[in-house]
């Protein structure tokens, strides 16, 4: 028993410590690839699927309009996903300035509103969107650039928070968010990066294909592009801000859909793990997900071993330190609902509500759960 807890303990560093630190030092033997052409201009078609977004919709629209982009090479098309508000009302008053309005009557998800709206576009780079997602000016510059390189398939660009000091959940959110953006970077970089982020996401049309509705976007788009044989490529001077859910439980209800759509996605693509055919994108793909989901199961048989090894001075201690964490990580949600400002509360509060949509996640997906219909969290 005492050989598995220093093994799950040895894991653990593993997936949050050992698997960043592998990649950085992977990542300084690689011979920096140059970055794309801005002046590489194929044309764009910009895609923002949305469903009731009357609140933001409009502000897209013009941030969209605003982009550095030849506007003779952008197409911008908003997919509304049986908006029943007053989504459709303001972008048509947009059309006459080249916005176009794809009104689907009935809410199917955003994965069909992509697919719908892709057959009536034609733009050689298809760029998806969501409504929150505010682009700087030159973010589509940067992410397109990344496809003057011919085995660059698809792109992702960086997203950050405009609301990380609203609350404790916010800023887990924005250092999980560093951390990831740490992570896609050295990855790009080492060549097997297989994923990107739904609000800055492009991908060639060539390679483009029809997105199963219970599966993530912004998953299975690029593992299929790394089984076509081209490249997935972080863009971080392309940025996306976002405003951030700040409530633990919008948190853990909007993660635990994207951890049951990404196991659909990965296992929909289970040769990619593969570490014969595929070594670089297993390794990213084991160490950077599959692991890291499974991280709230390590911790459940690290604590139920710990209560078996009860006996000696550091087992006791070690369960002492398990118990403060898990109360801090109480109170923080209990200050946050109370109104109250967490404090020292925050890091555990996170930390533990990302675990437990992982946990809840895996034992949906495990039960043949759907994760489901698409209602962004606001």
């Amino acid at each position: 028993m005492e050989k598995a807890f220093w093994a799950l303990v040895a894991l653990v560093i593993y997936i949050y410590l050992g698997y960043p630190a592998l990649i950085f030092l992977l990542s300084k033997l690689r011979r920096q690839r140059p970055m794309g052409r801005l002046r590489h201009t194929p044309s764009v078609s910009l895609i923002i699927t949305a469903y009731n977004e009357e609140k933001v919709i409009g502000r897209k629209i013009e941030n969209s309009l605003a982009l550095n982009y030849p506007h003779d090479r952008l197409e911008i098309v908003v997919s509304s996903d049986g908006s029943s508000d007053g989504t459709n009302g303001i972008v048509r008053a947009f059309e006459e300035q080249g916005i176009g309005l794809l009104p689907w009557e009935e809410n199917r998800g955003k994965a069909v509103a992509q697919n719908n709206a892709v057959v009536r576009t034609c733009g050689e780079i298809i760029v998806f969107s969501d409504a929150t997602g505010m682009y700087r000016e030159d973010a589509l510059e940067h992410l397109v650039a990344c496809f003057a390189d011919s085995n660059v398939g698809c792109a992702t660009g960086k997203v950050v928070w405009g609301n990380e000091d609203a609350s404790s959940t916010a800023q887990g959110e924005g250092m999980y968010l560093r951390y990831e953006a740490f992570l896609r970077e050295k990855e790009s970089r080492v060549g097997n990066l297989s994923m990107a982020s739904g609000s800055i996401m492009a991908i060639r049309r060539s390679l483009f294909r029809p997105i199963d509705p219970h599966v993530s976007e912004d998953f299975v788009l690029p593992l299929g592009v790394i089984k076509e044989g081209y490249r997935v490529m972080y863009a971080p001077r392309a940025v996306s801000v976002e405003q951030v859910v700040t409530k633990p439980e919008d948190q853990l209800r909007t993660r635990v859909r994207t951890i049951t759509l990404d196991l659909r996605s990965l296992f929909m693509n289970w040769e990619l793990l593969n570490p014969l055919k595929y070594p670089g994108v297993s390794l990213g793909l084991i160490s950077h997900k599959l692991l890291r989901w499974l991280v709230p199961y390590f911790l459940i048989v690290l604590f139920v071993l710990n209560l078996l090894l009860l006996g000696g001075p550091f087992f006791a201690l070690a369960l002492s330190l398990q118990g403060i964490f898990y109360g801090l990580a109480i109170m923080g949600y209990l200050w946050q609902r109370g109104g109250r400002p967490p404090g020292i509360f925050g890091g555990p509060c996170a930390f533990v509500t990302i675990n437990l949509a992982a946990l809840i996640g895996i034992a949906r997906f495990a039960a043949g759960g759907k994760a489901g219909q698409w209602k962004p969290v606001r």
